[in-house]
């Protein structure tokens, strides 16, 4: 019974709150409001087709723009957000600049900063940015549409990266870097390094060192158990080391 007053009076306190924050009109010049305390978004202080610049804290909630600390179960935000995210799901419909900590990251816009440590931040399961993303990821699956920075994680997709890839599986359509991993695949053409297991790419520019090294075309050296370039003319499979220059 007491959970159940509890619960009431807060609900009857936010609904008071968004009310006022409706007629008293205390945002900033650009029309922002500087704190934000929700349960969802529609019980929340500021209403969900507003702006926050400050502090937000909640269980769920949504607002346009966020900029500063967001901390909740699921944070938010229908265009933009920039700051730091804390909480269990953190997501963005826009671009998200800053540091996101969750267990779900998830950005449909372009981003730049860090989502987790990699390689540290193993309890963080899933990164994913469709646009570009200019930092750092980690987690168990990190995808970026594009990439400039660094992945780090059990699995690591890309369609474009110029950085680095650290993980069990490494994917890039194309990459400029580094791969480190058991598997590492550059599907179009990568220049510089990949170390693993098995390295697969379409052409490659650079170094291979695994068991098991396939391209199909090569500019460089590879270094393995078995080294193959699908369209060398002569010695297309070579152990110890293949090489076209």
């Amino acid at each position: 019974m007491k959970k159940i007053i509890l619960f009431l009076t807060t609900a009857v306190l936010l609904q008071a709150g968004f009310a006022f924050a409706q007629e008293a009109e205390f945002y900033d010049d650009g029309g922002a409001y500087p704190f934000q305390i929700g349960l969802y978004p529609t019980l929340q202080f500021v209403p969900y087709d507003q702006d926050v610049t400050g502090l937000r804290i909640n269980v769920i909630g949504v607002n346009r723009n966020m900029t500063g600390v967001d901390i909740g179960l699921i944070n938010q935000s229908d265009e933009s957000f920039r700051g730091l995210g804390l909480g269990l799901v953190n997501l963005s419909k826009g671009d998200y600049n800053g540091v996101a900590i969750s267990f779900v990251n998830h950005v449909n816009g372009d981003s730049v900063g860090i989502h987790g440590i990699p390689l540290l931040s193993v309890y963080q399961a899933i990164n994913v940015v469709h646009g570009e993303l200019t930092g750092l990821q980690g987690g168990w699956y990190n995808q970026a549409g594009s990439l400039n920075g660094l992945q780090g994680g059990a699995m690591n997709v890309s369609d474009a990266t110029q950085g680095g890839q650290l993980g069990v599986y490494n994917y890039a359509g194309s990459m400029g870097g580094v791969q480190v991993g058991l598997v590492n695949m550059a599907y179009k053409d990568a220049h510089g390094l990949q170390i693993g297991i098995f390295n697969g790419a379409g052409h490659f520019r650079g170094l291979q060192i695994a068991l098991v090294n396939q391209a199909q075309t090569l500019e460089g050296l590879q270094i393995g158990l078995v080294n193959a370039v699908s369209q060398k003319e002569t010695l297309p499979v070579m152990v110890i080391a293949n090489w076209q220059f």
